[in-house]
Parts: structure tokens; C-alpha cells; sequence
């Protein structure tokens, strides 16, 4: 019985150090297998947070996704907002925009973005509003993050 049991583990032993340099090789693969399986989820922190609206104005997608809050558990205190101008062709020279993240009908912010040198001025007209975090060309989009407060 003893020597039952040792070729088992022995057996055993042999199959897991074959099975461990072929996860190793196959990690892609496996990587993105799992990412399909339901329950994975990229947070909002790196994608930017769920769309909130999406509207065309001077030949611009805009598209203003939703608040993201620092905090896990409950909705925090800090957090931004992201907003992306995508374009058909090519990104215009400038882009000026009115930007209402809440949707109470109001402007929140005003962003001039000049495309050719990646100046971006922020005009806050809510007091959540609190300044530009982020302002980067992705491809054809331009993308902007700004920082609010509650």
C-alpha cells in the first residue's frame, strides 16, 4: 500500500512540474480566456467609467461618460469625469466645447484643447469642477479627464 500511494505522489509530482512551463507558455492565450468568463470586469478607474451620453456637436462625437469615484465600496468624495472627442477624419485644429456631466441642463466646464500642441484650458462653471488631469490624443479621439469634488 505504501508503494501505492509513493507512485502516486511521485506521479503526481511529475504531471505538475509539466503543467507549470506550460502556463507559463501559454499565458496569452490563457490571459484572454479569461477575461471572457463573465464576472471579470476592467474597473472604471482604466476605462474611464460607463457612457453616460453621447451627442455629434461641430463635427465631434462627444461622448461624456460617467463620474468615477475613488472610493470601492460607496460613491466618494473624489473622482473624474471623462469625456472623448472623437472625429471622422481628423481631429480639428482646436476643439471648444461646453461640457454638462450631470445633465441638469447646466454647463459644468468649458474645455479649449489645442490639438496641435495639447494645450488644454479649463473654465470651471460648477464648483464640483476642479482641474484637467488628463488631455491626450488616443488615435483619432482626443480624450480629457477632469477632476471633481462632491
Amino acid at each position: 500500500m505504501k508503494k501505492f500511494i509513493a507512485i502516486q505522489a511521485y506521479l503526481w509530482a511529475i504531471a505538475c512540474f509539466l503543467i507549470i512551463p506550460v502556463t507559463f507558455i501559454s499565458n496569452d492565450s490563457l490571459a484572454s480566456q479569461l477575461a471572457k468568463l463573465p464576472f471579470m470586469k476592467i474597473h472604471p478607474r482604466y476605462s474611464g467609467g460607463e457612457i453616460n451620453r453621447s451627442y455629434l456637436s461641430g463635427g465631434l462625437q462627444v461622448t461624456v461618460n460617467k463620474p468615477v469615484y475613488w472610493s470601492r465600496i460607496a460613491s466618494g468624495s473624489s473622482g473624474f469625469v471623462q469625456v472623448a472627442f472623437s472625429a471622422i477624419d481628423s481631429l480639428p485644429v482646436t476643439i471648444h466645447e461646453n461640457i454638462d456631466f450631470d445633465f441638469d441642463d447646466k454647463t459644468d466646464f468649458n474645455v479649449l484643447i489645442d490639438t496641435k500642441t495639447g494645450t488644454t484650458l479649463l473654465k470651471q462653471q460648477n464648483l464640483k469642477v476642479r482641474s484637467v488631469d488628463v488631455s491626450s490624443r488616443v488615435k483619432n479621439n482626443w480624450i480629457i479627464r477632469v477632476n471633481i469634488e462632491e
